[in-house]
């Protein structure tokens, strides 16, 4: 079991040096500061079995099981933030003794673009599960 779960920690060590094009220097490096030394033939040999067709499709699937959801997740949560900061704004705009009344009309606009958007991602988000509900089931069946 451990093994198994370091051999997977070590894959995405791997997966973050292609992602990020290090060298094999660097790749060798990053993963022993991370987690340890492993031999310049095993790290040839886990990119090889990572960018094969079959691992692609392995991602692929993953992707479109989990990942699409993490990522509309992702991007939900990245528009509340902003959201929440235009609003801080506003109100700070507001409460002063001058206020910039062109700077409060364009925070009302990106305030009202924004609540599009969320009510864009929100609206999508029970269809996601559905969807994911319906992959899942699918593949529980199949197997």
């Amino acid at each position: 079991m451990i093994k198994q779960v370091e051999g997977k920690f070590l894959e995405e060590l791997v997966k973050d040096c292609i992602t990020y094009r290090l060298s094999e220097k660097e790749a060798l490096q990053y993963i022993e500061s991370r987690f340890k030394r492993i031999s310049e033939a095993s790290y040839k040999l886990k990119k090889a079995h990572i960018l094969s067709d079959k691992s692609t499709q392995l991602w692929l699937d993953h992707f479109s099981r989990i990942g699409f959801v993490q990522h509309h997740k992702k991007q939900l949560e990245d528009a509340q933030r902003i959201q929440d900061h235009s609003l801080r704004q506003l109100v700070t705009e507001i409460s002063r003794n001058m206020p910039d009344q062109n700077l409060i009309l364009k925070l009302k606009h990106d305030i009202r673009e924004n609540i599009r958007l969320l009510t864009d991602l929100g609206l999508g988000t029970p269809i996601i599960f559905a969807l994911k509900a319906r992959i899942d089931g699918k593949r529980f069946n199949a197997q």
